[in-house]
Order: structure tokens, then C-alpha cells, then sequence
């Protein structure tokens, strides 16, 4: 039988490592080893969490503190650290279900050596106020990369995956350079060889904060994703046109998000220019945008509006 090894990857958010370790403990099929990577958090809370568990955890509970280098950073540490044949992955502050480890493990279980993964569906909690399911694509074999991040497509996300060690190592694990959509470079580089199976059942919760850094500066999130674009296109990972499709959706990520900020339109009106030259609109909300955006430039007192 194979083995799991879980790795809970946290950064000044010890206070919830007790929830997601304990729906780690609390799977049917428990895993031989959890590793806590504490990516330089500013205090000692997560090592005094896992001190406090590993008095009477059933399952060894492995802490290690590096210095502070990004998720890719730690969850890489995690992987070397990682001794079984099979890797899952949590964010301190989610949790998995009851038993979404034997649920992807038998899959697995049944598909040759040639499949990097077995995915599941998630339910996206926003701070306990309201909860959206999060479904996916039921691939089977050689993968879609246009699929990869899109909704109800293959999701990037490490909780949502079950890894063969082998395949990440393969691989060398993240990219340490991205920030942001290292997940989604991390599935497409292994799609170039490895298979994924998809299961569409929930397999964890992802409790989504307000505070998230990656949303709190839509500058730096677009950039971000820029980057990992630019990788994307330079190792051919994607398509041209759905590198185009991509550059074209992240620039209207930062429209919404700086109209969410109640920034002028005047300083959104160049970027939603720059998003329709990269591609027309391709649906009513996009189009109405597009008419709007030409409406606000055609007024002639727009200068005075600045």
C-alpha cells in the first residue's frame, strides 16, 4: 500500500493550524508523516501548536522553520522533507473532509504510474458568511492546459491535488520566482508528460479571508500573474491565443478590482483599453464594458471629471 505524506504550509497564521491539523488526524485514512513548514512567521505559534499535538498525535508531526521565501519556497522544502510515495498539501488555514485522502488514494490506487495526480472539488468559504462550490473538470489522462485555473476546469490550488512524490520531484517542484499562479505553472509543466484524473467531489474547505495579501493590491496580483505568463509563453506551456485569452483576463481582474477599490474611471480607462486590444469582448458584461468605456471617452467634459 502507498503512503501519504501532508504538508501544511503556514506564515503568520499559526492561530488556525489547529483546525487543519486536526482534520488531518481525523482522516479515515491517515497519512505516515504531517510537515508543518513555518515560512519565517514573526512568532512561535505554530511550533508551540505542533508541540502541543505531537504529545498524543497518532501520526508524526514534523516542524520545520525556514526563513521566509514564499508558499513556493515552503511547500518545496516540504516535498524534500516528504518521505511517502503520495503528496497532499494544506494551507493552515483551511481543512480537509473527513476522507479525502482514502477517496483520491484509491483512485490513484487504480490508475498506472503514469498519472502525476488525483484532484477533487472544494467548497470556497468567505470568512463564514457565505460558501460557493467549487466544481472541477473530470479530466482522465493527458490534460487541457487552456483547462488549467479556469472555472470548473482543473484547478491549480496544491490542497486540491493528491501528487505522486515522484512526478514533483521530477519536475523539481514550484518555481520559486513566481508569486502568484505557481500553482497553475506547476500543473502545466507536469502536463507535459503526466496524466491527472479529476474527481468531482469535495475533498477540502478553503476558508477564504478578507485580509489576503494577494488581494489587497491588485498591482501586485497582476503583475504576478504577468510573470507567470510570461513563463508560461517563453516554455510554451500555453497556446498563443490562450496566453492572449489570459493577458486579456487579467487585465479586466484589475479593472474589478480597482473599481472594487472605488478608483476613477479615469484611472480604469486605459487598462480597459489595453484588455480589448488584446481580444474583443466576448459576452454581454464584457461588451457593455467595452460600449461604456468608449461612451466615457466620447464626453466632453471628461477632462474637467479628472
Amino acid at each position: 500500500m502507498g503512503t501519504i505524506s501532508v504538508i501544511i504550509t503556514t506564515y503568520n497564521d499559526g492561530e488556525y493550524l489547529k483546525r487543519s491539523i486536526t482534520s488531518v488526524l481525523n482522516q479515515s485514512l491517515k497519512p505516515i508523516e504531517i510537515i508543518v513548514v513555518d515560512d519565517g512567521s514573526d512568532d512561535e505559534t505554530a511550533e508551540i501548536i505542533v508541540n502541543q499535538f505531537n504529545k498524543s498525535a497518532e501520526v508524526a508531526i514534523i516542524f520545520i522553520k525556514k526563513e521566509n521565501g514564499g508558499p513556493s519556497s515552503a511547500r518545496n522544502v516540504g516535498i524534500k522533507a516528504a518521505t511517502g510515495e503520495f503528496v497532499a498539501f494544506l494551507d493552515a488555514d483551511d481543512e480537509y473532509t473527513a476522507n479525502t485522502l482514502k477517496l483520491r488514494y484509491e483512485v490513484m490506487n487504480q490508475l498506472d504510474s503514469t498519472y502525476a495526480s488525483v484532484y477533487c472539488a472544494a467548497l470556497h468559504d468567505f470568512d463564514g458568511q457565505s460558501q460557493l462550490l467549487q466544481n472541477v473538470f473530470e479530466a482522465d489522462g493527458i490534460i487541457d492546459g487552456s483547462l488549467v485555473g479556469r472555472k470548473n476546469g482543473i484547478p491549480g490550488g496544491p490542497p486540491y491535488h493528491l501528487f505522486r512524490r515522484e512526478a514533483l520531484n521530477e519536475v523539481n517542484g514550484y518555481d520559486e520566482s513566481l508569486k502568484f499562479s505557481e500553482d497553475f505553472e506547476l500543473i502545466l509543466r507536469l502536463s507535459k508528460k503526466w496524466k491527472f484524473k479529476g474527481i468531482n467531489k469535495v475533498g477540502f474547505i478553503r476558508n477564504i479571508r478578507k485580509n489576503s495579501w494577494s488581494r489587497s493590491d491588485p498591482y501586485l496580483a497582476y503583475s504576478g500573474v504577468e510573470k507567470f505568463l510570461k513563463i508560461a509563453e517563453n516554455n510554451e506551456l500555453l497556446s498563443s491565443d490562450e496566453i492572449l485569452q489570459r493577458k486579456k483576463d487579467n487585465k479586466l481582474t484589475l479593472v474589478k478590482r480597482l473599481f472594487g477599490q472605488k478608483k476613477s474611471w479615469v484611472a480604469i480607462s486605459n487598462h480597459i483599453d489595453d484588455a480589448f486590444n488584446l481580444k474583443l469582448p466576448k459576452n454581454i458584461k464584457e461588451s457593455s464594458l467595452f460600449i461604456l468605456n468608449i461612451i466615457w471617452k466620447l464626453n466632453p467634459f471628461r477632462e474637467k471629471l479628472k
